[in-house]
């Protein structure tokens, strides 16, 4: 009886190790194959923006949730609540405003901040699911609002291309006032994103040194490859639309029409300015909206970062989202501490900028919004 009684929690253990190991298979590079070389010309100039100045930024309070979502309201009632959110107004890189806000947790010391972006299309759950669980953590995030692509009108790829590159401005733009936050350490900054936010996080951690770490969900590179073969609703009317306008039949061949101007903006065409140990990727088996080769391309690419595995498509990988954000937040965590870590800063609650304390000041007035 004893020894049966000791088998049944071992084989509950193999089942639980058995488990874990299909939750997140972790890829280590291979140092005797090296990086794909970088492209010969590395179009830097389209991504530099126009300096934004700390006070065109109009800041809101608002409350913790944002988004209606039944998900929010329940994590964020079993959650810790020691943090503020500030809606954010700025001009973009087009001059029109620009949305972003800012979680941020409460207390003296400078904390690490992660920029979020947002996915393709829908509501901004995902976006603020992953915010909530990052200040959780002891981030501070800013999570950027889309600029519709507008896939399901477009019969041309340069609006699109240039709308995913004006939301990479914005983000810039957006960094050059959250730097001078005195909660903020400038020496400690992420970018993140989920889908397409993936792809524009990883564009914005090559292109801007001030971004220093990133945490890329259900990513890939080869933004034409994609456009060419993804199952994403949008993404197929838009390629049906083109290749017809286009006379097109061979997919090969619209990827070919596709890629001078989706290299403007595509992670594979910068990833060799990241440093690998910079970076998680995390990706689905059996995604068919960003297919697992096209993930293995952006691996290679940016030098086989640490890559995380889920068997699930790209819609299914939601259940391991709580698992793939706790451990992509210790990822940023210890990639950020590398750094030089500043000092707290005393008295930032006088401090602060106007616009903050402002804030603070009516804070109350929003402390029991959901």
């Amino acid at each position: 009886m004893r020894d049966l009684r000791l088998a049944v929690p071992c084989r509950k253990a193999v089942l639980a190790l058995a488990a874990a190991a299909a939750l997140a298979c972790s890829s280590a590079g291979r140092p005797e194959i090296a990086r794909p070389p970088p492209p010969r010309d590395v179009p830097l100039a389209s991504l530099e923006h126009a300096p934004l100045s700390p006070r065109d930024v109009v800041v809101q309070p608002e409350g913790r949730t944002v988004e209606e979502s039944w998900l929010l309201d329940l994590y964020t009632l079993l959650h810790r609540r020691d943090y503020e959110v500030v809606r954010l107004l700025y001009p973009g890189a087009t001059g029109s405003d620009a949305v972003a806000h800012l979680a941020l947790p409460h207390g003296e010391a400078r904390v690490p901040l992660v920029i979020v972006f947002p996915i393709l299309g829908g509501t901004h759950v995902t976006s603020e699911l992953m915010s909530k669980v990052l200040v959780a953590r002891g981030f501070a995030v800013a999570r950027l609002e889309r600029q519709p692509l507008g896939l399901e009108t477009a019969s041309d790829i340069r609006p699109v291309v240039e709308q995913i590159r004006l939301a990479i401005l914005d983000a810039r733009r957006l960094l050059d006032w959250l730097e001078t936050h005195p909660r903020i350490d400038p020496a400690r900054i992420a970018s993140a994103g989920t889908s397409l936010g993936s792809l524009q996080a990883a564009t914005l951690l090559a292109v801007d040194d001030r971004v220093r770490a990133g945490l890329l969900l259900l990513s890939g590179g080869g933004l034409a490859e994609i456009l060419a073969v993804s199952r994403e609703r949008p993404v197929r009317i838009f390629r049906e639309r083109l290749m017809g306008r286009l006379g097109l039949t061979d997919p090969q061949a619209l990827i070919e029409s596709m890629r001078p101007v989706t290299r403007t903006v595509d992670p594979l065409t910068f990833a060799h300015r990241v440093d690998p140990a910079a970076v998680m990727l995390v990706s689905g088996r059996f995604d068919r909206v960003i297919p697992p080769a096209r993930a293995r391309a952006l691996w290679e690419a940016l030098g086989r970062p640490r890559w995380d595995r889920v068997p699930a498509g790209h819609y299914q990988a939601f259940p391991f989202l709580f698992h793939a954000l706790g451990r992509g937040a210790r990822h940023l965590r210890e990639r950020l501490d590398a750094a030089e870590a500043s000092a707290p800063v005393p008295g930032v609650a006088g401090a602060r900028l106007d616009q903050l304390a402002q804030t603070v000041q009516v804070r109350a007035d929003v402390a029991g919004q959901p």
